[in-house]
């Protein structure tokens, strides 16, 4: 049996369910600034396009607390694509109309490809996306066990967002820490 590589081992890790708390910093006043906090899972789905090796549905819900007060309850779904012809992480939009029905949702366009590079155990991944006028730049480190054996994963991750443009203007960081089996079935 072939050993995965680093980039395909970081992929089977994010698989399970996560606690995250994100801190959103907004220079425009329309969009607020806090901290959102909940929870997040990544699920195996049956890969939908041909040169997919792996497929991770990824669902967030929780709740942003602004710095004015108010309370949001927010969630996103993303779907993580790992190419194991290149190598590569890429995560995708999911269509709107889609988004409720769990299992079923419909990958719509690219977010962005991970571009990979490590520092020892530690790994960054970045990637763009250019959304009308405004800019995204992704930034993700992973920190994976020093020694990867069956069963040892990587228990924390961080996932930076600048955004710039003339609607948006802010910096996201999200850091996340497992919180329970990576036993998820595929749906």
């Amino acid at each position: 049996m072939a050993s995965k590589t680093p980039v395909e081992a970081i992929f089977d890790s994010l698989k399970g369910s996560w606690r995250l708390r994100r801190s959103l910093d907004s220079v425009l006043p329309g969009f607020p600034s806090g901290v959102f906090e909940g929870t997040a899972t990544f699920k195996a789905r049956e890969p939908t396009a041909h040169s997919a090796a792996g497929e991770l549905l990824y669902s967030e819900q929780g709740e942003l607390k602004t710095d004015n007060g108010l309370t949001l309850k927010a969630n996103r779904k993303y779907v993580y694509r790992y190419n194991a012809d290149e190598d590569k992480i890429s995560a995708w939009f999911v269509k709107e109309d889609t988004k409720q029905n769990e299992g079923r949702e419909e990958v719509d366009y690219l977010f962005h490809y991970l571009e990979m590079d490590s520092a020892g155990n530690a790994w960054a991944g970045r990637g763009e996306h250019l959304c009308e006028l405004d800019m995204y730049w992704a930034y993700y480190e992973f920190r994976m066990p020093k020694v990867v054996e069956e069963g040892k994963e990587m228990d924390v991750f961080g996932v930076r967002y600048k955004v710039k443009g003339p609607q948006k203007d802010y910096t996201s960081d999200t850091a996340y820490e497992r919180t329970f089996s990576t036993d998820v079935a595929v749906l």
